[in-house]
């Protein structure tokens, strides 16, 4: 396989690794010999690089074979998204949803299960600036973007959103801001001095008040109806 280049430079890869990798084990090390055959400058630390030395790096491959997908992405990985190029990799089926990396700016998914061919194919495809993704999550993604645009308003819309949001208490709603930008139910009860079940209590009585069946709708209207700019900075970690 040869070497990919970009814009007539070799291209540099950063592996953010998680404290839990075993960087010995035998589907780790057959993963960076595929990388290998894309790029000869890798780096593989567990911390990422100062914002300053970021743009030195071609794509970003997060493993989160560690990290809770399903439902929303770290704070700090979202933020990574929306200024560089991200590939998740090392993922399970079951345990990273699509739809929302897509929505998150990740530009793809490579499974745990997926073949050192296609490895290879998804890299070449996100350094040349496509998406990695099943069609089914692409559809979905442009589907919730489409039911989100301003210029389709339903008569009373505007009403219901200030009566939800009429409805939530105070403490609910920095629950909420908190959720919306990644934090686990510990890190939003460490940041707000409340226990974890009372977070759960909160964030149930804010599934019942913004008619929300699940996080991710909570967060989708948490980003259209609250401002989320003023996220405790202790809570946007792993």
């Amino acid at each position: 396989m040869k070497a990919i280049e970009t814009s007539n430079k070799e291209v540099s890869l950063f592996v953010l690794t998680h404290n839990k990798t075993d960087t010995q084990d035998f589907e780790f090390i057959r993963f960076v010999k595929i990388l290998e055959a894309t790029s000869s400058q890798i780096k593989i630390d567990t911390r990422l690089p100062d914002p300053a030395l970021r743009d030195q790096f071609n794509l970003y491959l997060v493993d989160i074979s560690h990290r809770e997908c399903q439902d929303l992405l770290s704070a700090e990985v979202s933020a990574l998204a929306s200024q560089q190029n991200v590939l998740l990799f090392n993922a399970q089926a079951n345990l990273v949803n699509e739809q929302t990396a897509l929505l998150a700016r990740i530009k793809g998914v490579i499974y745990q299960s997926t073949s050192a061919e296609n490895i290879f194919k998804g890299i070449q495809r996100v350094l040349n600036g496509e998406l990695w993704f099943c069609r089914t999550s692409i559809s979905q993604a442009f589907n919730e973007l489409i039911q989100q645009l301003p210029n389709i308003p339903r008569p009373t819309s505007l009403d219901v959103q200030d009566s939800e949001l009429d409805l939530l208490t105070a403490r609910e709603k920095s629950v909420i801001k908190l959720l919306a930008s990644g934090a686990k139910n510990d890190d939003i009860a460490d940041s707000l001095n409340i226990s974890s079940h009372t977070v759960k209590t909160h964030i149930y009585s804010a599934f019942k008040k913004t008619n929300s069946r699940n996080r991710i709708e909570l967060a989708n209207w948490a980003q259209k109806h609250i401002p989320l700019n003023s996220v405790p900075a202790s809570t946007q970690r792993h």
